[in-house]
């Protein structure tokens, strides 16, 4: 990191230093103001760079995250100034692809920001062209300048709005932000200084020297230079690839430097030219020449030519050299006067000593309020936040969802105008400590001194020891064989009685620890019984060790979950960073870390809202161990009051939730509904993709799988429903693996199929071709207050519903004619419900698709007005206008490939220009 300062006044500048300028200025600041230090800082390209108090290589910059926050907490604790230089980032891309991100946060941690311009970074190419007739941007590629049209436009609007202090290093930039101060580039006059005279070679000297030739026009003016060498009228000096601790010399050995013939203005190089006494000749537009004489007070004493006009300039230049040397004596005074430093310290030094006030919470109009969403998942593989993230992203939102690192997902990537995060978490409290310790002492103890295996691996390694030692021993026997065999018997080696005796003893004592293994592997290689496929895993047992556990420190999250430390240390610093008004946390997992967040963000003078969204009602988890639920239960007790709102995905866990915790007020529901299919969407229906015609009845189950579903009831009734099929659109798993060979020994394994999942957006397209939508679920305290999502998709899909008496989607089918309700793992009365179904399946079938009631309540158009209510209440109704537009509650596609880049002028007027010219 930089060495610290010891003045009262700390400024950064960087991070371009273009042509040094941000060092110059730095030390401009320092002479005219004793109470301020300053550092300038770059990132190193390995061409053309300058020196720099601080500079890092550019793959640090961009790649390395270490660096960034470790820089970035350098500078807000140790700066009281920073000036950020052309539009980028200080810190790479820790806030956001441009310096525009960096602001709000620096001013947060109480710096003064201002903003300084140097030239391609706030010059619009096609605003330019219109005002330059030999602009560049025509002959540069159309898709680099339109890279050039994007940002410089994104950088006018953030210096034409920012509150701040503003700069630019050329005068001719005050056409693109006239609220900005002139801030002179500077150059030391003394290391320029020539005493060589000009135009006294026998043929005089004409330098070049572009630091970008298609800026500065040398493809229009070499020819030309060219042809006056081979005349043998001057010698001509084409420079590139010098380092710039040569081009004093070469200025000196010049007597004209040809500049800028493209842009209309001048910058460092023409400095160093006028300040080595040279005559500079370059297009200066008049307007330009007008505004440095209107603040100087002098003329510009650069030599005026045009593409056009530049060969009988020189021509001039050459045939009346007293003329030329008085202009170029005018030149060191020039710069001395508006470019030795003084000038431009004077322009910053308002912003040292009384910096205008700038509010800290001001952000560019691009910059839009900060959501995150938070889950213990890789989000992609998560549809209920996926959802949510489109939404709320189409209101003008920022949105970031944050995860753990999964199979699906590692990294950032962007979908749409989502960001998804998943960074690595380091194993810090999991692999360190005490924990540690206990956890290698009870592994050895395990593998050495437990009775009997607990996995058939464990049977297996230690049986692979015994086979070893069993075919040493054989082997011993087998090389006397051998040895007799090929030596002969009576000169073969005799074993000595001791050790016959000790080869059978070994041989006794290996067969015992056979027996010993046999035994020990007993439980773990012994016959399984039968599994019974509507064994809930839950019970009384279960129901007295939750309770026990969530009354002793035993369940405990801290205990039981130390991996959220490990997610606090990564994800805590993160959410720190990002400035944010809005997390919003899918399920209990991230509870805790983002109540953290908002807490240490008070402490930071910030108001960062929670809203918690309970999927689940967790002590009702059936599946999970009972010690882990516990601690689940007590991390949702111990942070659910600091949610500004909650929201969960029925009424009755709405209930459920304000009576457990004593909430001020209901939670609001929000189904988990499916999305608008994708207008273009190409879906092979169900019944297509099992090639099953029409007329045969088709029983659909769609989702999870496993035995607390219930969709062994399904399979149990198929003999009793001949030439039904069933589909499970699940993914494989131990319990579909059971669900197919238990449809094996009833005869029905040719009409049960495992259909493969679809994209959420599309699963009602998938699901319409069946004839019935099933919900089979099992009594459990979850599935009794549950409308699922599979629920609102058959809905979605027009499909009659059969469900178990659970009683919240029970009450919707009795309720609203979905269906058939049949008492929950009773087999007949499944077959009967769907009998009744089958008889009355048009009609049901017709009555959904009629009530357009039915499908929007069902819908998740529906369910984003509910959500758009609550931002709108956490916001305090501060919700941009994009959330009551046309089309703002309607989601389509839930990965969404990157955005299309916004059209730009330059495009626009490129096409214009085309159509004209035909």
């Amino acid at each position: 990191m930089p060495a610290r300062l010891d003045a009262s006044v700390r400024l950064l500048v960087g991070p371009a230093n273009f042509a040094g300028q941000g060092t110059r200025w730095a030390r401009a600041l320092e002479e005219r103001a004793p109470g301020v230090k300053a550092t300038s800082f770059a990132f190193s390209k390995g061409v053309l760079d300058y020196p720099v108090d601080y500079g890092v290589p550019a793959r640090t910059y961009r790649r390395n995250p270490r660096w960034r926050v470790n820089f970035y907490n350098h500078v807000v604790g140790n700066y009281t100034h920073v000036l950020i230089e052309a539009s980028r980032s200080l810190f790479g891309p820790l806030y956001g692809p441009d310096g525009s991100y960096e602001i709000r946060p620096l001013l947060h941690k109480g710096l003064h920001v201002g903003l300084i311009a140097h030239g391609s970074d706030v010059r619009i190419p096609s605003r330019h062209v219109e005002i330059e007739p030999w602009s560049p941007f025509p002959d540069i590629e159309d898709e680099h300048v339109e890279l050039l049209e994007r940002n410089a436009t994104r950088a006018v609007e953030l210096f034409t709005s920012y509150p701040g202090p503003v700069y630019v290093s050329t005068p001719d930039l005050l056409d693109y932000v006239p609220n900005a101060v002139w801030c002179p580039v500077i150059v030391d006059v003394d290391t320029w200084r020539s005493n060589a005279p000009v135009l006294e070679h026998d043929k005089p000297v004409v330098a070049h020297a572009p630091s970008k030739s298609a800026m500065k026009g040398s493809e229009l003016i070499d020819p030309i230079m060219e042809r006056l060498a081979e005349r043998g009228l001057i010698t001509y000096r084409r420079v590139e690839g010098v380092d710039p601790a040569d081009m004093p010399a070469v200025y000196r050995d010049a007597d004209i430097v040809l500049d800028q013939f493209r842009v209309g203005s001048y910058g460092v190089a023409a400095c160093e030219a006028m300040a080595a006494g040279r005559v500079v000749v370059g297009h200066i537009a008049q307007h330009v020449r007008d505004r440095v004489t209107a603040d100087t007070g002098l003329e510009l004493p650069i030599v005026g030519a045009t593409p056009d006009t530049v060969e009988q300039v020189v021509l001039d230049l050459i045939a009346h050299p007293e003329k030329a040397r008085e202009t170029a004596a005018r030149g060191p005074a020039f710069v001395e006067q508006v470019h030795d430093g003084r000038w431009s310290a004077d322009a910053l030094a308002p912003f040292v000593e009384e910096p205008k006030p700038v509010p800290a919470g001001w952000r560019p109009s691009w910059i839009r309020p900060k959501v995150v969403m938070m889950a213990g998942n890789d989000i992609v593989s998560d549809s209920r936040v996926l959802k949510y993230a489109q939404t709320v992203a189409n209101w003008d939102l920022d949105v970031t969802c944050i995860g753990l690192p999964g199979r699906r997902l590692r990294g950032v990537r962007q979908f749409g105008k989502v960001q998804v995060m998943c960074p690595p978490i380091p194993s810090k409290v999991l692999l360190t400590g005490w924990r540690k310790r206990v956890a290698n002492v009870k592994a050895s103890l395990k593998v050495n001194f437990k009775l009997f295996f607990s996995t058939e691996a464990e049977y297996l390694l230690a049986y692979s020891r015994w086979q070893y030692a069993s075919r040493e021993l054989r082997a011993e026997r087998g090389r006397d064989h051998r040895d007799r065999e090929r030596i002969g018997a009576e000169s073969g080696v005799r074993r000595s009685v001791v050790d016959r005796v000790r080869r059978a003893a070994r041989w006794r004592t290996l067969r015992l620890h056979r027996a010993v293994l046999q035994a020990r592997a007993y439980f773990v290689r012994r016959p399984k019984p039968d599994v019974d496929l509507t064994d809930l895993g839950i019970g009384r047992r279960r129901q007295l060790l939750l309770a026990l556990h969530r009354r002793l420190p035993s369940g405990r999250w801290r205990r039981v979950m130390p991996e959220v430390v490990d997610q606090e240390l990564t994800l805590g610093p993160l959410l720190d960073r990002l400035l944010i008004e809005v997390i919003h946390v899918h399920d209990v997992f991230m509870l805790g870390i983002a109540a953290r967040a908002a807490h240490r963000a008070a402490l930071d003078g910030r108001t960062i809202k929670i809203i918690y969204d309970a999927h689940e009602y967790i002590p009702g988890v059936p599946v999970v161990a009972p010690r882990r639920v516990a601690a689940y239960s007590d991390l949702e007790r111990e942070f659910i009051r600091d949610a500004d709102r909650v929201i969960t995905v029925s009424e009755p866990l709405a209930h459920w939730l304000q009576r457990d915790h004593k909430l001020a007020g209901l939670p609001a529901v929000v189904l988990n509904a499916p999305v608008e299919p994708p207008e273009d969407a190409d879906v092979k229906g169900l019944r297509d993709l099992l090639q099953l015609s029409e007329g045969i009845p088709l029983l659909v189950y769609g989702g999870g799988v496993n035995r607390a579903r219930g969709v062994g009831t399904a399979v149990e009734a198929l003999p009793q429903l001949p030439d039904v099929h069933l589909a499970i659109v699940a993914r494989p798993n131990s319990v579909t693996a059971e669900l197919q060979a238990r449809a094996a020994e009833l005869g029905v394994s040719d009409r049960v199929h495992l259909a493969p999942f679809v994209a959420a957006e599309v699963v009602p397209l998938y699901l319409r071709s069946a004839s019935i939508g099933l919900s089979p679920l099992l009594h459990a305290p979850n599935h009794d207050i549950a409308v699922t999502n599979k629920f609102c998709e058959y809905i979605a899909a027009g499909l009659p519903i059969i469900t178990s008496d659970t009683p919240a989607q029970a009450d919707l089918v009795n309720e609203l004619d979905l269906g058939a309700v049949y008492t929950a793992g009773d087999v007949d009365g499944l077959v009967q419900a769907v009998l009744t179904v089958l008889a009355d399946r048009d009609r049901i079938a017709k009555r959904i698709a009629a009530d357009p009631e039915l499908l929007h309540r069902f819908s998740w158009a529906a369910q984003a007005e509910v959500i758009r209510s609550v931002y709108a209440d956490i916001l305090e109704q501060k919700l941009p206008a994009a959330a009551y537009a046309s089309g703002a509650t309607t989601v389509r596609k839930l990965l969404p490939g990157p955005p299309e880049l916004p059209e730009t002028n330059w495009r626009a007027s490129r096409r214009a220009a085309a159509k004209s010219s035909r």
